[in-house]
C-alpha cells in the first residue's frame, strides 16, 4: 500500500470521477487507474464501482478512504513537523469550535498565539458537535472545542474541560407549555437542538431520569436559524445560559421553563490526539487555550456591545 495509492482512492471518493482526479493529482488517466487496479489486488476486494453517474467506493472502499484521509494527513503534518524543527513555527493549525463556544477567552488565546507565532496560519472551522470529533478522527482538525460528553465519544482523544456552562429550556413567549412544571410534561412536544438526541446531554437528560425521549426533534447548527426557530415555532430549546442571555439583549422574547428536572450543561471540552501525535503548532495552540480558559491571571478580552461575552 503506497501514499500514491492512497492519494489517488480519495481523489477519485471526492470527485466520483478518474478524470476529474487526474486532474486534481495531476497524472495520467492510465497510471491512476493502474495504481488502483495495484491496490485491489492487494487487498483483494473491489474498491470503486464503475457506472453511467461516474464512480461510487465499495464497502471497502469506503473504508479505506477514511483510513486513508486520516494517514495522508498525518504524513502531511509529519513534513509539516519537520520543516518547523528547521525553523521557525510557520505551519498551519485547523481548530473546530462549537456554536456555542464563549468567544472571549478564545479571542485572549488566538491574540496571544499569533503575536507568539505570526507566521503559523490559523484555521477555524465552525461545525456541530458531531462534525466536529469526525473532523478530528479523519485528522482534518487538530483541536476541538466541543460541548459533547466525553462518554458521548469515542476513546482515543485527550479531554481537558475547559468552561462550564449552565443551561436552560426556552420556548417562545405566550407557549402552551410555558408553565409547564415537570420534564415529563414535555415529551410530547416537539424539541429544537443543536445536534442529534444521541449526541446532545439532553439524551442524557431523558435517561437520568428514566424518561421516554421525545420523538418530534429538530436539529439545527445555525445559532442564528436556531434562534429565529426559537422564537417562531412551538419547540422547545436547549439553550446554554450565556447565549440565551446575549439573544434576549437583542431583542429575542423567550421564556425560561421552570422544571424541577436539572438540565444538564453545555460544558465546552478542549479535545486533542496524544501529545506525540500533536504538531508544534497545535500543542502550543492547545497551551495557549487552556491558560485562557482556565488560568485565573489569563487576560481577558472586552467584546464590542451586542457581541454577548
Amino acid at each position: 500500500m503506497k501514499l500514491h495509492q492512497l492519494r489517488a482512492i480519495v481523489a477519485i471518493s471526492e470527485s466520483g470521477s478518474i478524470q476529474e482526479a487526474s486532474r486534481l493529482l495531476h497524472i495520467s488517466q492510465p497510471a491512476l487507474s493502474k495504481g488502483i487496479k495495484e491496490l485491489e489486488a492487494e487487498l483483494g476486494v473491489p474498491l470503486l464501482i464503475r457506472s453511467n453517474r461516474g464512480i461510487t467506493v465499495t464497502e471497502y472502499g469506503e473504508r479505506l478512504v477514511r483510513r486513508a484521509r486520516l494517514i495522508l494527513e498525518e504524513v502531511r503534518r509529519a513534513r509539516e513537523e519537520i520543516e518547523t524543527l528547521k525553523g521557525t513555527m510557520d505551519g498551519k493549525v485547523a481548530i473546530g469550535v462549537s456554536p456555542v463556544t464563549p468567544g472571549a477567552q478564545f479571542i485572549a488565546s488566538l491574540n496571544r498565539y499569533r503575536k507568539r507565532y505570526p507566521k503559523v496560519q490559523v484555521q477555524i472551522h465552525e461545525l456541530r458537535p458531531s462534525k466536529l470529533m469526525e473532523g478530528l478522527r479523519e485528522g482534518q482538525l487538530d483541536l476541538v472545542l466541543t460541548s459533547l460528553p466525553a462518554s458521548r465519544s469515542s476513546d482515543g482523544f485527550h479531554w481537558t474541560e475547559l468552561y462550564a456552562q449552565s443551561t436552560v429550556l426556552a420556548v417562545r413567549r405566550g407557549h402552551p407549555m410555558r408553565n409547564a412544571r415537570s420534564l415529563r410534561e414535555l415529551v410530547d412536544q416537539e424539541w429544537l437542538l443543536q445536534d442529534s438526541l444521541e449526541q446532545s446531554r439532553i439524551g442524557m437528560m431523558f435517561e437520568q431520569q428514566r424518561i421516554e425521549p421525545p420523538r418530534r426533534i429538530i436539529e439545527c447548527a445555525s445559532v442564528v436559524l436556531f434562534s429565529e426557530l426559537a422564537l417562531n415555532t412551538d419547540a422547545i430549546s436547549y439553550w446554554s445560559q450565556r447565549l440565551l442571555e446575549h439573544v434576549q439583549k437583542l431583542g429575542m422574547e423567550l421564556d425560561v421553563l421552570d422544571i424541577p428536572e436539572q438540565v444538564p450543561p453545555m460544558n465546552i471540552s478542549l479535545v486533542c490526539r496524544d501529545q506525540e501525535l500533536m504538531t508544534r503548532e497545535a500543542k502550543a495552540l492547545a497551551d495557549e487555550l487552556v491558560y485562557a480558559y482556565k488560568s485565573p491571571h489569563a487576560p481577558k478580552v472586552e467584546l464590542l456591545p451586542g457581541l454577548g461575552k
